[in-house]
């Protein structure tokens, strides 16, 4: 297909439906980001360091790229929630092509300053930092973001800090975190982490031997965006990762999944969807019209983040322990089980902070602290659930667990645990009550529940990984509710029936194309 004239391609954009969530320059929480990578230091930067997504084959997907800080392609964002983009700025290359890259990226951030559209330059490993700063500053952009495989990220963003600071510019760095936990500890106002592509995987095509009636292994990032909420107050989580596929529904589940724990997905669409989109081609405009569909949903119920993660089940994080991966591996597993889980910092716990659990997830404390023992120790005498590791004491011989009185309650401890085992075992391990919140018929599905004060309204939203509808799905949650009303984006929310029984409310969702939320009041 030929790429239209400028003035062509224009006026086709002018014709896009606008809609009245209004981009927002502002301020970095209200930023809604997208990977906006161009211009020639961009093919340059691929074809000489081989830096994803590689460079294209095709020789009109590489003129799209070279000419993406054509003013014209600011018109796609005309109408959609994206107000904030991720430009190609420095990558350590001959300074001449550095120049000119960032001539262009000036004037089209001028442009989208005009629009109220926030401007963040890429920076590359083998980037001066000084330069790249300087450069900044004289283009008037709103930060840099320091993007790939360097030695140690932070340490370069707070060289950029520097150098803003000396020339007393007040833009902002937002460097993106390969290791989720080291971002987990950074005192930064964004937090940007790589992700992995949302989705669901069959164990047999993994090589994983299984039976027909087996749970699929489920690629998630809603346990990582949850993980970087350590306290009480919402900050912004920007997840990176561009998706495998490049369907219209793996583009909205990246924006769903990223969206449905209160997180942001930095948009990232494939060279080749971009190419079309700058070819009026209809099917891309589709695909970019239902991004912009999804990020308005989250966006429009924006409320929802005040709501604090609901569970009954407390799982410690010790964010400065020795094996940070086996860590993240109970954070993931135990969320693919559809078990509902609170996370306190190690450093934290104390009676105050399990008040009100029925149990707590510490297999990782090895060994627990005389303190932490203690405090322990009165949540199960107490009557709650301790699950321990074996540095607890006295764990099996034979058996994988075994669980011993201890006043009121008890304490399952392993002899080996591991984050796999372990998941599986909380089904058994606690009762309908402990639990709170169960899905049913949702083999593909991922349940996350976030509650206002004292557990009510209880909002639980559920994103399908699948490439086809879950139906029939079952919520019980433990509690009586007097309304449940189901949200999904591009149709108008509708009230459910409930059914109510021994404490316990249940409601029925017919059908899940791919992300809803329930809402029980």
């Amino acid at each position: 297909m030929a790429i239209p004239s400028n003035s062509v391609f224009i006026a086709f954009l002018l014709c896009l439906p606008s809609v009245s969530w209004g981009a927002n320059r502002g301020t970095p929480d209200s930023w809604i980001p997208a990977r906006w990578q161009g211009g020639p230091l961009e093919l340059a930067r691929r074809a000489q360091w081989g830096g994803p997504p590689g460079l294209p084959s095709d020789a009109a997907v590489r003129d799209a790229i070279e000419h993406w800080y054509d003013v014209a392609t600011l018109h796609l964002l005309d109408g959609s929630p994206v107000n904030c983009l991720l430009v190609t700025w420095s990558a350590g290359a001959d300074a001449e092509l550095e120049r000119r890259q960032q001539q262009l990226v000036k004037a089209y951030a001028a442009e989208a300053h005009r629009r109220d559209i926030a401007v963040l330059g890429l920076v590359y490993p083998g980037s001066d930092p000084s330069n790249a700063v300087a450069a900044a500053l004289d283009a008037e952009l709103d930060g840099l973001v320091p993007d790939g495989e360097f030695p140690d990220v932070a340490q370069f963003a707070g060289k950029l800090e520097q150098a803003f600071a000396s020339a007393h510019g007040a833009a902002v760095v937002i460097p993106i975190f390969r290791d989720a936990a080291r971002g987990r500890t950074a005192n930064r106002t964004v937090l940007a982490v790589e992700g992995v592509s949302p989705g669901a995987r069959n164990l047999a095509d993994m090589g994983i031997r299984s039976g027909p009636s087996s749970e699929p292994w489920i690629d998630s990032n809603i346990w990582l965006v949850r993980s970087f909420r350590l306290g009480p107050n919402w900050r912004p989580v920007w997840i990176d990762r561009q998706p495998e596929g490049g369907s219209p529904a793996d583009y909205a589940r990246c924006v769903a999944d990223a969206a449905v724990a209160g997180g942001r997905w930095i948009v990232a669409l494939d060279d080749a969807l971009r190419a079309k989109l700058r070819g009026n081609d209809a099917a891309a405009v589709g695909v970019w019209r239902r991004v912009g569909a999804f990020l308005g949903f989250a966006e429009a119920h924006a409320g929802w983040l005040k709501f604090a993660s609901y569970g009954n089940l407390a799982l410690i994080l010790d964010t400065a322990a020795a094996d940070p991966d086996t860590q993240e591996e109970y954070l993931k597993l135990v969320a693919r089980r559809q078990i509902p889980y609170r996370l306190i910092v190690r450093s934290q716990m104390g009676a105050a902070s399990l008040a009100g659990f029925r149990a707590v997830l510490a297999t990782e404390l090895a060994p627990p602290s005389e303190a932490e023992r203690s405090v322990l120790r009165a949540f199960a005498e107490r009557g709650g659930l301790v699950i321990a590791g074996p540095s607890w004491g006295d764990p099996p011989k034979d058996d994988p667990y075994a669980e011993t009185l201890l006043g009121k309650g008890r304490v399952a401890v392993y002899k080996d645990p591991d984050p796999e085992s372990v998941a599986r075992d909380l089904r058994d391990l606690l009762s309908t009550e402990d639990r709170g919140v169960i899905a049913f018929n949702a083999l593909a599905v991922i349940a996350y529940a976030s509650a206002g004060d004292a557990g009510k309204p209880l909002l639980i939203q559920l994103l399908n990984y699948s490439g086809s509808p879950a139906e029939a799905i079952t919520i019980r949650v433990a509690g009586l509710f007097k309304t449940a009303r189901w949200y999904m984006p591009e149709v108008e929310p509708v009230t459910l029936a409930l059914k109510q029984e021994e404490g316990k409310t249940d409601v029925s969702i017919p059908k899940l194309p791919l992300w809803g939320a329930l809402l029980l009041e």
